[in-house]
C-alpha cells in the first residue's frame, strides 16, 4: 500500500494507492496558510483514509526543499518557511518513513511513465501560477536538475528583463490578457501565448534536448491551441545542432499527477533499497 500527499498552494490532496498504483481513496482540503492548522487538517484527512499498518508514503511539496533533512525552506504560494514537513508528516502517520519531492518533479515522473516506452528523455512543464519543470530520463527524475527553477529564467520581454513565468505562466496570461487560459478562444491570443512560451522553450531545448515536451498545470492543459506556434518557432530558431522535440503533448493525469508521482517515486526507491540498486 502507498500513500500520496500533494501539498498545493490552495489545496492539498491525500490518497491511498494500491501496490499496483491504483488510487483506492482520495481526499481533498484547503491548504491553510497557518502551518499548525494545516497539520491538523492533514492529520484528520489521513485518518479518514483508514491506513493499514504497513505502507509507504511520499509527499509532493511546491518550492525549495532539502531532501536530506526533510525541511521545506519555502513553499511557493504558502507563507511557510523552514518547516520540518517530512518529519511532521511522519509523526502524523505513526512514525512511518516519508519521502518528499518537489511537486513538479513528481507530476513529471507520473506523466513520463505513460509514455516511457516511446521516449527516453521527457521534459515536463507545469504551467500554472508559475512555471515548473522536470527532466525525466529513462523513467527517473534527473537528480542533477532536481532543484532547477526553470520559470525563473531572466528573459527580455517588453523592453526589460523579467522572469519567464512572469509573462508565460497562468498568472502571466491573466495579467496580459485578463482571462484564464481555460476562457481564451481567440486564435491570435493563443498565438501570442505560444510565442511567450516558445521564447523560454528555445533555451531549454538547446540545453536539455528533450524528445518530447509535456504541458501540465492549470494553464498548460489548455495549451493545445498554441502548440503549432511553438513548433514553428522551434523549427525556425533552434540551431541545426539541436534536436527538435519529436512531440509536444498535453498531460493526461490532470489533478492526480502528483499523487501518481508519489507512488512512482516511492515504488522506485523501495525497489532499489530491496534489490541493492
Amino acid at each position: 500500500m502507498y500513500v500520496g500527499v500533494d501539498i498545493g498552494g490552495t489545496k492539498t490532496l491525500v490518497a491511498k494507492l494500491s501496490d499496483k498504483g491504483e488510487i483506492v481513496e482520495r481526499r481533498r482540503f484547503p491548504s491553510s496558510p497557518d502551518y499548525p492548522q494545516f497539520l491538523r487538517d492533514l492529520q484528520e484527512n489521513l485518518q479518514q483514509l483508514q491506513l493499514d499498518e504497513s505502507f509507504r508514503c511520499c509527499a509532493g511539496v511546491s518550492g525549495l526543499i532539502d531532501r536530506k533533512t526533510g525541511v521545506a525552506h519555502a513553499l511557493g504560494n504558502l507563507p511557510w518557511r523552514e518547516v520540518p514537513i517530512r518529519d511532521d508528516i511522519s509523526r502524523l502517520i505513526g512514525g512511518q518513513p516519508v519521502l518528499i519531492e518537489n511537486d513538479s518533479r513528481l507530476a513529471g515522473l507520473s506523466e513520463a511513465q505513460l509514455i516511457k516506452d516511446q521516449y527516453q528523455t521527457i521534459l515536463f512543464l507545469t504551467i500554472s501560477t508559475g512555471i515548473g519543470g522536470a527532466l525525466i530520463q529513462d523513467g527517473k527524475i534527473v537528480t542533477a536538475l532536481q532543484d532547477t527553477e526553470i520559470g525563473k529564467m531572466p528573459l527580455l520581454h517588453g523592453g526589460d528583463y523579467v522572469h519567464w513565468e512572469e509573462f508565460a505562466s497562468g498568472r502571466g496570461i491573466v495579467d496580459l490578457f485578463g482571462k484564464q487560459a481555460s476562457e481564451i478562444t481567440d486564435p491570435a491570443t493563443w498565438q501570442q501565448i505560444g510565442l511567450n512560451l516558445a521564447q523560454g522553450l528555445g533555451i531549454v531545448c538547446s540545453i536539455l534536448q528533450p524528445e518530447v515536451i509535456i504541458f501540465g498545470g492549470g494553464a498548460g492543459v489548455h495549451a493545445q491551441a498554441c502548440i503549432p506556434t511553438i513548433r514553428e518557432f522551434l523549427a525556425q530558431h533552434l540551431h541545426a545542432n539541436v534536436r527538435q522535440p519529436q512531440a509536444i503533448v498535453l498531460a493526461q493525469r490532470s489533478d492526480d499527477a502528483v499523487l501518481y508521482g508519489c507512488y512512482d517515486l516511492a515504488r522506485q526507491i523501495y525497489t532499489e533499497n530491496n534489490t541493492g540498486g
